[in-house]
């Protein structure tokens, strides 16, 4: 069974008055690399401050990383898009915040797998997550005086991490919280709860195929609305969806 992990840092990063620089990484590496298995990461980097590394990923997970689309809001393209697996290892020019790596991302996969999107939005199969019967389960960070929440005071990244089976994140925004359920749900989830504020959020759930379906356990739907007092509730929504125009296989040389 394959694992999937996925790790969002979310940080806060002042933009500087004076004009950037070209998006551009001052060296970059990516080669072709095979699937790793078991429960290897299927998408990891680290917290270098002057290097970016992905490991193990696909060229829709870089697309998504450049252009900030979840991944099932990437259409289009050959399909090797989510066989193919590659790794990426950049360096950040001196003094380059991590804000500008999207941007840099963008140029590279641009240049090295001739990478041509366009924007484009559908109607879609979605779901709205709601309020449920009995009203929202959650734990909300509590804020300063200040008004910021203790975690950003204390100088801690929201994060979220977001596997077969789960979703943990310290300090996640309502928002935050329905993206990462897009990645487990099939399709596009819109927030509709109203709620404001964070949240530390823990939900478990037993996949519904796979080895996992034989543990006794809830499903997605149930688990958001036992764990969380939230609702998964289908409907249709214009969704901006990113469309692959055009990509190579094969990168470019180093």
């Amino acid at each position: 069974m394959r694992e999937i992990v996925l790790a969002l840092v979310l940080c806060c990063v002042s933009v500087p008055a004076w004009p950037q620089a070209p998006a551009a990484f001052e060296v970059a590496s990516v080669k072709l690399a095979q699937p790793q298995t078991g429960t290897a990461a299927f998408f990891a980097m680290d917290s270098d401050p002057a290097m970016v590394r992905y490991s193990n990923v696909t060229l829709k997970n870089l697309i998504s990383v450049a252009y900030g689309f979840d991944s099932p809001l990437v259409t289009g393209g050959p399909e090797w898009l989510d066989e193919q697996f590659y790794g990426l290892s950049a360096k950040l020019p001196p003094g380059t915040p991590k804000d500008r790596v999207p941007a840099m991302l963008r140029a590279l996969l641009s240049e090295r797998f001739n990478l041509s999107v366009h924007r484009e939005m559908k109607v879609q199969r979605v779901y709205f997550l709601v309020l449920g019967k009995n009203g929202p389960k959650l734990k909300e960070v509590p804020k300063t005086d200040s008004g910021q929440e203790a975690e950003q005071v204390r100088g801690e990244s929201p994060a979220v991490r977001v596997f077969r089976g789960g979703i943990f994140g310290k300090s996640m925004l309502i928002g935050t919280l329905a993206g990462s359920l897009s990645f487990v749900a099939g399709c596009q989830v819109v927030d509709r709860t109203g709620l404001a504020g964070t949240f530390d959020i823990s939900l478990k759930w037993t996949p519904e195929d796979g080895e996992d379906s034989n543990q006794p356990g809830p499903s997605l739907f149930t688990a958001i609305q036992e764990q969380l007092g939230l609702k998964l509730e289908p409907g249709r929504a214009p969704v901006e969806m990113l469309v692959v125009d055009h990509a190579k296989r094969i990168p470019t040389e180093n």
